[in-house]
C-alpha cells in the first residue's frame, strides 16, 4: 500500500529515478569499469613481480599490526574513562574526538617533526640521529592514527553494558579480573570485533601516512598511485586496486555480520547504563588505566603542539625563532583552502540529500530494487578510497561522461566516499519512527513527499545534518578519494601539504595543516551544536 501511494507522487518518483541514475553511473559503473581495465598481463605481472608481491605482504602484515594494536589501545582507553573512571575520564574522553575530526595525515606529518632525523623528541631532547621511515614507524602512526575509532565503537558498547550480571557475579565471589574476564570481555566482543573491522578497513584505505613515513616499505595503497601519476599505467594501477578490494571485501561481509551480532547480543533484565563503580577495577589497575590513558593524550596533543610550533618557527630544526611568516605565506594557497571548504560543503549537501532519499525510499517506500539500492548505497564502505578515486579518474576522463578536472569530480568522489555513513544514520533514525505516522499523515491527505519533508524530516534531522558535518569535516582533510582527481584548477589544501612535506617544506606544511586543524575543529563545534553526542555513537554504529 505505501508502494502504491509512492509511485503515485511525482516528485517521488523523479527522487527514485535520479537516484537510481546517480548510484548507476557514480557507484556501480566506475567499479565495474575499473574491473574491465587491467590486461591479462597486468594480472600475470601483479601477481609474479617481486615488488607487487612484497607490496601486497606488506599491506596484509600493516593491516594486521595496526588492527591489532589500534582495536586494543582503543578499548583500553575506553575501559578506563568508562569502567576505570579514571581521573578526568571526561578530558581523556576529548581527546579521541580531536584526532578523528582532524585531518588523517596530520598524524604522518607530526610524527616526522617529532620523531624524525630533526624531530623536537629524537633530536633535539635526545640528540639521536634516526629515522621512523619504514614498517615501525608507519606502524605507530596508524595505531595512534585508528585507535579512536576502536575508542568510540569500545565506549558505546562499555558504556550501555547493563551492570546487572556483573553485579550478580562479585555477588558469587567472583573477582574483579575473573568478572571482566567471564562477563565485560564477552559481552563486548560483538564491539570489539566492529572495532576491528572498521580499524582493517582504514588501515587499508590508508595514504597519507603510507606516502609521509613509509619510506620503502611500499604498500599497496602508495603503489595504485605510483603507477598512475608516474608511469601512467592505469592497467596496474586497476590491477593493484581491485587486489586490495579483495580483503576490503571479505572484511566488509564479515563488519556487516558482526553489526548483526552485535543487535542480537543482550543482556537479559538489564536495563541500566553501565556506568562505572568504584569497585569495578582495582586501585592499582585504576592507577595503571590512568596512566596509559595519560600518556596517550600527551602524546595525541603533542601531535598538535607540535604542528602548531612548526607552523610558528622561521626554520624547521634550524631556527627556532617565533614567526608568523608561514601563517602569512599561506595566504597564497587561498585557492587551495577555498577548495577545501567548497568542496566538501558541496559533497556534503548531496551525501544528505542521497542518504535521506535512499533511506526513505528503501525502509519506508519499499520501492522496486530496494535490496540493490541498499546495497549500492552501502557499497562504498568496502571500497578503499584510493580505489574510488581511481576508479574515477579511468571512468570519467574522456567518452560518455569527461568530468576530468572539473570540481564537479571532487563533490562527487567525496559524497560517494562517505555515503554510507550517512545512509546508516539515516536509516538507524527512520527505524525509530514510526510507520503509523506516515499513515497518519496519509489520511489527513498529504501526499507522501509532504510526509517527508514536513513530518519526517524534522524528525531525523539530526541524523541528516549528522550526515552533512560528518562528510563536510572529513572531506576538508580528505587525500586518498582525491589524489588522483585533482588539477591546477581545482587544488586542495590536503594534496598541498602532502607536496609540501614531500618537497621538505615543513614549516609551511605546518602553517597549512594547523589551519586545516582549526577548520576541522570549527566543525567539531557545528556537529556539537546540530547534532549533539548522538552523533558520535551514530558515526560508527
Amino acid at each position: 500500500m505505501r508502494l502504491s501511494r509512492a509511485l503515485r507522487d511525482p516528485f517521488l518518483v523523479v527522487a527514485y529515478l535520479v537516484l537510481v541514475a546517480f548510484l548507476g553511473l557514480f557507484v556501480v559503473y566506475p567499479l565495474a569499469r575499473a574491473a574491465l581495465t587491467p590486461r591479462p598481463s597486468d594480472w600475470a605481472k601483479l601477481l609474479s613481480s617481486p615488488r607487487w608481491i612484497a607490496a601486497m605482504e606488506h599491506t596484509l602484515a600493516m593491516t594486521v599490526l595496526s588492527t591489532v594494536t589500534a582495536t586494543a589501545m582503543g578499548y583500553a582507553y575506553a575501559y578506563g574513562v568508562t569502567k576505570g573512571r579514571v581521573p578526568g575520564a571526561r578530558l581523556f574522553s576529548l581527546v579521541p574526538f580531536l584526532y578523528l575530526v582532524s585531518p588523517p595525515f596530520v598524524g604522518g606529518l607530526a610524527f616526522t617533526l617529532l620523531l624524525g632525523r630533526k624531530g623536537i623528541v629524537t633530536h633535539g631532547l635526545l640528540g639521536l640521529d634516526v629515522s621512523i621511515y619504514g614498517w615501525g614507524g608507519l606502524w605507530l602512526a596508524q595505531t595512534l592514527s585508528f585507535f579512536p575509532i576502536s575508542f568510540i565503537i569500545c565506549r558505546s558498547a562499555l558504556a550501555n553494558l547493563g551492570g546487572a550480571l556483573e553485579t550478580a557475579a562479585r555477588g558469587m565471589g567472583a573477582g574483579r579480573f575473573r568478572v571482566f574476564r567471564t562477563v565485560s570481555l564477552p559481552l563486548t566482543a560483538p564491539a570489539i570485533a566492529q572495532a576491528a573491522l572498521f580499524c582493517a578497513l582504514s588501515v587499508m584505505s590508508d595514504f597519507g601516512n603510507p606516502m609521509l613515513i613509509g619510506g620503502r616499505y611500499r604498500v599497496l595503497a602508495t603503489e595504485v598511485y605510483t603507477q598512475l601519476s608516474g608511469w601512467a599505467d592505469a592497467g596496474m594501477s586497476a590491477a593493484a586496486g581491485l587486489i586490495l578490494l579483495a580483503p576490503a571485501l571479505v572484511v566488509f561481509a564479515l563488519q556487516r555480520a558482526a553489526t548483526g551480532a552485535g543487535e542480537r547480543y543482550a543482556t537479559v533484565g538489564s536495563r541500566g547504563r553501565g556506568i562505572g563503580r568504584d569497585d569495578d577495577v582495582s586501585p592499582p589497575a585504576r592507577l595503571a588505566l590512568a596512566a596509559f590513558c595519560g600518556i596517550v593524550a600527551v602524546f595525541v596533543l603533542a601531535q598538535f603542539a607540535v604542528i602548531a610550533y612548526g607552523a610558528l618557527t622561521r626554520i624547521w630544526s634550524v631556527d627556532g625563532t617565533f614567526t608568523l611568516a608561514h601563517l602569512g605565506a599561506a595566504s597564497k594557497y587561498g585557492r587551495e583552502i577555498k577548495d577545501s571548504l567548497a568542496f566538501p560543503a558541496l559533497a556534503a549537501s548531496l551525501c544528505a540529500a542521497a542518504s535521506l532519499a535512499s533511506a526513505f525510499l528503501v525502509q519506508r517506500c519499499r520501492a522496486p530494487l530496494a535490496p540493490v539500492i541498499d546495497l549500492a548505497t552501502i557499497l562504498p564502505a568496502a571500497i578503499p578510497h584510493t580505489l574510488v578515486g581511481l576508479a574515477f579518474a579511468i571512468s570519467f576522463n574522456g567518452k560518455p561522461l569527461d568530468l576530468a578536472g572539473s570540481g564537479a569530480i571532487l563533490v562527487v568522489a567525496m559524497a560517494v566516499s562517505y555515503l554510507p555513513f550517512g545512509y546508516r544514520a539515516v536509516m538507524a533514525a527512520l527505524a525509530q519512527v514510526k510507520p503509523s505516522i506516515d499513515d497518519a499523515a496519509a489520511a489527513l491527505g498529504a501526499s507522501r513527499s509532504r510526509a517527508l519533508f514536513d513530518v519526517i524530516l524534522p524528525i531525523v534531522r539530526g541524523a541528516v545534518a549528522a550526515a552533512f558535518v560528518f562528510a563536510f569535516i572529513v572531506g576538508t582533510g580528505t587525500m586518498s578519494a582525491v589524489i588522483f582527481l585533482v588539477s591546477f584548477k581545482t587544488p586542495l589544501a590536503s594534496v598541498t601539504i602532502l607536496n609540501l612535506a614531500e618537497m621538505g617544506s615543513w614549516s609551511d606544511a605546518a602553517a597549512l595543516a594547523s589551519i586545516l586543524c582549526v577548520l576541522a575543529f570549527a566543525g567539531l563545534a557545528a556537529v556539537r551544536l546540530l547534532a549533539g553526542r548522538r552523533f558520535f555513537q551514530a558515526a560508527f554504529r
